[in-house]
């Protein structure tokens, strides 16, 4: 256990009652309510306050006086000089394997093969890879899975008009797909054999397979851009054509169990009844939908993986789908049903008027990538007219704006997302919290490069063969660590780039700590990152982790304005600053690392 976990349990077993969070933290570090335990008891709460206090605490704590109704409590040296320790480490945040290693399954993204990705897929898509990598940092196995639609009617509209008409267009990029498919949509529609044809096309799928695989190897093309630009990877892409004869077995035995009956029609209806409504599970013509094929996927995974959980990411438009998915899972007897979960979120939009290419009056992902990168230089260049922004810098920090515009916003709540706000250097955003870590990198930089003695040496960058053999040496060594918490997490090394010191040798703390308060509330801050991590893989609510993000930089641009570290008074003072400045910057590294935001070392 971490030093904040660790404390509070030890004061809860020594006092025998719960420890809760002041609501302000400079009165106390962490306090106990009195209220419940005086009632139970039958005392004065405020007197049995006092009478907590003069009980002996754990030695994480200094100190403890009572204020009303509550016994506050105050860390010790102790405490901080074990934040201060942990808190550099690069794997800071981990918790113990837990004894089942069965995997969590996360289903995100899901874009359409014969559609371009647009603006709506970006939410599903980042909430699901900061959900594994916050589990995956925490040394929980995890696949992340990417489920394509690839049997919709828009597919066997393009196999109709890829062999019917001779003179196609040239599809080159997402923009084209969309015209290419609004165009033969209208001729279709207007044509009453090629309608009929397109129906035929649907029932018999299997029998256009070369076509299916083009549209299919097209589609993925323009979407590997677009993950490479978020980058974002999948272990398992399953495709839905694959699962259609598991998917009228399943069909065959909800009739079997008397879970689904046939209409007069043909049309085959699930018996959900009084638990949840009923749907759809084969059309009259024999087609399976969405609804079946899910069917199909959740026995698919159960198989292969033998999941601990199934969490599936899309738009609550589909809350009713997955509750009805889950209630028949349940009455077919699937043991794994009440761990196949669905999270859903709300719509997100752009400020009306941005962006639009009113093409299929879509959105196309591309084009806000291209927009926040576009945003994020022109703020740069106004930061610093003299500079000229370097292009893989702007595309960090308009990325990184993209994700967290989106990632801070609690899941059921829609989103409307401005370039021009979230690509802002103040205030509750990325480029913020990225600021706040190049700081951080600034500091010691310098310090390496100013620094002298047995406990500092220069970077790469620095003059002198000496520095730059210790350099080099510290970074051989970070490298096989980083290469090693890689592979454990299958994190990518840009995630991990900024998450240690490099080749950075700060000088030992002092044997005592000097700690004002700009300090002590910078640790405290530093020190609850594991219980950060821990609420976003429990909730798969993300914003938590861009809470914590945030309020990390704040404390820490309150403690720089407050706290010299390169021209503190003393040694000691400078020592003490100089690891609280690493420690910070290993905890923003790793928060921007789960959040996909690349910690940059200089903006």
């Amino acid at each position: 256990m971490y030093a904040l976990t660790t404390a509070k349990k030890t004061l809860e077993a020594a006092v025998g009652m719960p420890v809760g969070s002041p609501k302000d933290a400079t009165q106390a570090d962490v306090c106990v309510p009195c209220f419940a335990p005086a009632k139970k008891e039958g005392k004065n709460p405020a007197e049995l306050a006092q009478s907590l206090v003069r009980k002996t605490f754990p030695p994480a704590f200094e100190r403890a006086t009572a204020a009303g109704p509550y016994a506050n409590y105050f860390f010790s040296e102790t405490f901080y000089r074990q934040v201060i320790s942990e808190t550099a480490q690069p794997d800071y945040g981990c918790q113990p394997m837990p004894k089942s290693k069965a995997p969590y399954v996360l289903e995100y993204s899901q874009p359409n093969p014969g559609k371009p990705m647009h603006l709506g897929h970006i939410r599903s898509t980042i909430i699901g890879d900061v959900c594994a990598n916050a589990l995956q940092h925490m040394g929980r196995p995890v696949v992340r899975l990417n489920y394509l639609n690839d049997r919709g009617a828009h597919i066997a509209e393009l196999i109709t008009a890829m062999e019917t008409f001779k003179d196609l267009p040239k599809v080159t990029d997402e923009k084209s797909l969309l015209a290419y498919y609004v165009k033969i949509k209208a001729d279709i529609e207007n044509d009453p054999a090629l309608k009929e044809k397109t129906r035929q096309v649907l029932e018999h799928l299997k029998d256009h397979e070369k076509q299916l695989v083009k549209i299919r190897d097209m589609s993925w093309a323009a979407f590997q851009r677009n993950y490479d630009a978020l980058g974002v990877t999948f272990d398992d892409i399953p495709f839905e054509t694959t699962l259609e004869s598991d998917s009228r077995a399943r069909v065959q035995e909800c009739l079997d169990k008397k879970l689904a009956k046939k209409e007069p029609d043909g049309t085959i209806i699930t018996q959900l009844e009084p638990e949840t409504s009923n749907t759809v599970l084969l059309r009259s013509n024999g087609t399976p939908l969405y609804f079946t094929s899910d069917l199909a996927l959740a026995d698919w995974k159960w198989a292969k993986y033998h999941f601990d959980t199934s969490m599936i990411f899309t738009a609550s438009e589909q809350n009713l789908h997955f509750r009805q998915l889950q209630t028949l899972l349940t009455k077919l007897g699937r043991t794994y049903a009440p761990n196949y979960l669905h999270k859903g979120f709300g719509l997100i939009r752009l400020t009306e008027g941005k962006l639009s290419t009113r093409q299929g009056r879509v959105v196309l992902l591309e084009d806000v990538i291209r927009s926040v990168t576009e945003e994020a230089n022109d703020q740069m260049k106004a930061r610093n007219p003299d500079a000229k922004p370097e292009e893989a810098i702007a595309r960090a920090v308009g990325i990184g704006a993209l994700k967290y515009g989106v990632l801070k916003v609690k899941l059921e709540k829609d989103i409307t997302f401005d370039p021009k706000t979230e690509v802002q250097f103040e205030g509750d955003t990325s480029a913020y919290v990225q600021y706040a870590h190049v700081r951080a990198c600034a500091i010691l930089d310098k310090f390496a490069g100013q620094a002298e003695g047995p406990h500092a040496v220069q970077n790469a960058n620095g003059k002198g063969e000496k520095g730059k053999a210790a350099a080099n040496s510290g970074k051989e060594k970070n490298n096989k660590k980083k290469e090693k918490i890689a592979a454990q997490s299958n994190a990518t090394p840009a995630r991990l780039s900024a998450s240690a010191m490099e080749s950075i040798q700060l000088p030992p703390l002092p044997a005592k700590l000097d700690l004002n308060e700009s300090e002590r509330l910078l640790l405290k801050k530093l020190a609850e990152f594991p219980d950060a991590l821990d609420y976003v893989a429990t909730t798969m609510q993300p914003h938590a982790l861009c809470e914590y993000a945030l309020q990390v930089a704040k404390a820490f641009t309150s403690f720089y304005a407050a706290s010299p570290v390169l021209t503190a008074e003393k040694a000691g003072l400078k020592a003490q600053r100089l690891h609280i400045t690493a420690s910070t910057k290993n905890v923003l590294a790793l928060a921007l690392g789960v959040l996909g935001i690349n910690a940059l070392e200089k903006m």
